[in-house]
């Protein structure tokens, strides 16, 4: 793996390990209202090296914005994604991305894809999380205190 794959992949888990409850509660969210699926991150990011190990990130407005997307099994979301460029790249991978959703146990778990840049810089990263908090319980505590998750309302 690269240096800034590897930047990416730590980056990645950081992110959802840090938003771990508000994932949670997003993704039972969805759940009910649309079915298995997963949640979908984007953001943009330049690795620049300095010299050395050193490096700086910049981090560029995403045309998604800030905003967490759900993507369920079967929409038209689901279908683009399939066909994606990166899933052509990662069969074996996407493969194993698709076995996730059709085995998480959404009460348990949820699954997440943070995924960077666009065109042929583009990457992404999956994690079938298993949180401390389980989604439906995470829903309750994110609903009933949004601003302390940093949202307005779940």
């Amino acid at each position: 793996m690269t240096p800034e794959k590897e930047i990416q992949q730590q980056i990645a888990e950081n992110i959802v390990s840090l938003s771990e409850v508000l994932f949670s509660a997003q993704a039972w969210k969805f759940f009910q209202r649309l079915g298995r699926g997963y949640l979908y991150l984007h953001k943009v990011l330049q690795i620049e090296h300095t010299s050395g190990n050193n490096f700086s990130l910049i981090e560029g407005a995403s045309q998604l914005g800030d905003r967490m997307y759900y993507t369920a099994k079967g929409t038209e979301a689901w279908q683009m994604m399939q066909l994606s460029a990166a899933a052509a790249r990662q069969p074996i991978l996407y493969a194993q991305f698709c076995a996730f959703i059709d085995n998480y146990d959404p009460r348990k778990e949820f699954v997440v894809i943070v995924g960077f840049n666009y065109g042929s810089d583009a990457r992404e990263y999956f994690f079938l999380r298993r949180p401390e908090i389980p989604p439906e319980q995470a829903f309750t505590i994110v609903s009933d205190r949004p601003l302390e998750f940093g949202i307005e309302s779940l």
